[in-house]
C-alpha cells in the first residue's frame, strides 16, 4: 500500500474565511464594504485563522503513519513496536600477507584511499587481533569508523595501516562481509509498519520469521520457505542490502539471530520446536548480449551502457522474492521488459539483437532465487 498525499480537512482559503466573517457582521447590521471600519477590522483575522486551520490538519496527519514525517513517524511506528532503522558501518575482510610473529592488535586503524564528507581518508578499524605464526595470509575484518553507504567501497579497494606494521606485506581487500545502509527512510519506515499492520504477530508464522530476519543488519529482503525439510522446520532466505543474495556474514548473523545452529531449541526468535535454517538466495545471472548497436551523435557507449545496467538492475530489484498474487509463482524476468529498457535508453540510436542468458524467451526464476545482472556485452 502507497503512502498518500494528506487531504486537509480543516484548512480553507482566506477569502472563504473572511468572506464568512463579513456576512456575520453585515447580519448584525455593520457596513463592511471595502474601506469601511469593519471591513478593515476584519481583514488581518482570515491569514491567522487559515494558519491555526494549517496547524490543526499537521497535527490530525502527524497521527497517522499513511501521512507522518519524521520524528512523528517515529511515534507511530513505537506504536506497533517497531523503531527507525539507523544508518550502519560498512563492514569488510582484508587478506594480509605479513611475516611469522606479525601481530594486529584489536582496534588497529587503516584507511582507504577514498575521502569522505569532510575530505577526510575513510577509517576503518580492526574487529578482533589476528596473530601470523608463520608466514602466510590471513583473513583481517575490518569495521568503517563512518556511518551510511560511503563506506560501502568496491572490492579491491587500497588499504594502509596506520600507524604502520613492519612486517606487513600485502594487504588485498576482500570486499564487503555486510553492507552499510543510510537511515531509513519515510517511505521505508511506512513499508515495514504496513506490512507489520497486515500481517500482525501470531508468536512465529512465515511473517514473523520474514520481519524477524529483515530485523538484522545487512539483510534488505527475506523470503520463507515453511517446511522445506518436514514438519516443524523453515528455511530463510536473504537478500543484502542491494538485493542480491546475502553474504556469509550476514547469513550467520541471521542464523544465529533466529534459531542459533537451526535446532529448533528456542533460543533465538523463531519458536521452539521450528528448525529454521538460513541461507543466502541462489543468485539467478541474467546476461545479456547485445549485437549490431549504434549509438547517437555524440553519445559515449561507456555512458550508454552504464545507463543501460543502472535500469536493468532496478528492474531486477523489483522482482526479488516477487510472486505472482494469483498463483504463487515466483515472478520471471521478461525478456520484453529488458528489450524496452535497451531500446529506451538514451544515447543508443538502434541495435540488431538482444537475447537474455542465449535466448529471448522469458526466465524462469525459481522461488530460491534472486536475479540479478550478469554480464552485458555488445554495447
Amino acid at each position: 500500500m502507497a503512502r498518500n498525499n494528506f487531504q486537509p480537512v480543516f484548512e480553507e482559503t482566506e477569502t472563504a474565511i473572511r468572506d464568512r466573517m463579513i456576512a456575520k457582521v453585515e447580519a448584525d447590521g455593520w457596513r463592511a464594504e471595502p474601506g469601511d471600519f469593519m471591513y478593515d477590522a476584519v481583514a488581518p483575522s482570515p491569514a491567522e485563522i487559515k494558519q491555526l486551520q494549517i496547524n490543526q490538519d499537521t497535527i490530525l496527519a502527524s497521527r497517522f503513519a499513511l501521512y507522518a514525517e519524521g520524528s512523528d513517524l517515529d511515534d507511530c511506528l513505537y506504536d506497533v513496536g517497531l523503531t527507525r532503522i539507523g544508518a550502519t558501518h560498512n563492514k569488510r575482510a582484508l587478506l594480509i600477507t605479513a611475516d611469522a610473529g606479525v601481530n594486529i592488535p584489536l582496534g588497529q586503524q587503516l584507511y582507504a584511499v577514498v575521502l569522505d564528507a569532510q575530505g577526510q581518508p575513510l577509517k576503518f578499524t580492526a574487529d578482533a587481533a589476528v596473530n601470523w605464526a608463520t608466514s602466510t595470509a590471513l583473513t583481517l575484518n575490518i569495521t568503517c569508523q563512518a556511518v551510511g553507504t560511503i563506506g560501502n567501497l568496491a572490492a579491491g579497494s587500497q588499504f594502509v595501516l596506520q600507524p604502520s606494521i613492519p612486517g606487513v606485506r600485502i594487504i588485498a581487500d576482500q570486499g564487503t562481509t555486510i553492507l552499510a545502509r543510510d537511515p531509513e527512510t519515510d517511505e521505508e519506515a511506512w513499508e515495514r509498519y504496513d506490512f507489520k499492520a497486515t500481517h500482525p504477530d501470531t508468536g512465529g508464522n512465515k511473517y514473523d520469521l520474514q520481519r524477524w530476519a529483515q530485523e538484522v543488519a545487512g539483510v534488505g529482503k527475506a523470503k520463507v520457505i515453511p517446511r522445506w525439510a518436514g514438519v516443524n522446520t523453515s528455511k530463510v532466505l536473504l537478500a543484502g542490502l542491494d538485493l542480491t543474495p546475502a553474504t556469509t556474514q550476514v547469513v550467520n548473523d541471521t542464523q544465529a539471530y533466529l534459531d542459533p545452529g537451526a535446532t529448533g531449541l528456542g533460543d533465538g526468535k523463531v519458536p521452539l520446536g521450528n528448525a529454521c535454517t538460513v541461507a543466502a538466495a541462489d543468485n539467478l545471472a541474467v546476461n545479456i548480449v547485445v549485437t549490431g548497436a549504434q549509438y547517437a551523435a555524440g553519445a559515449i557507449a561507456a555512458d550508454v551502457k552504464a545507463a543501460f545496467q543502472t535500469s536493468v538492475k532496478a528492474y531486477l530489484k523489483e522482482l526479488v522474492f516477487e510472486v505472482d498474487p494469483t498463483t504463487k509463482i515466483p515472478l520471471p524476468v521478461i525478456y520484453n521488459k529488458i528489450y524496452g529498457l535497451l531500446a529506451f535508453t538514451i544515447g543508443l540510436k538502434s541495435f540488431s539483437t538482444l537475447t537474455i542468458n542465449g535466448g529471448t524467451a522469458d526466465l524462469t526464476v525459481t522461488q530460491t532465487e534472486a536475479p540479478t545482472l550478469g554480464t552485458v556485452t555488445g554495447l
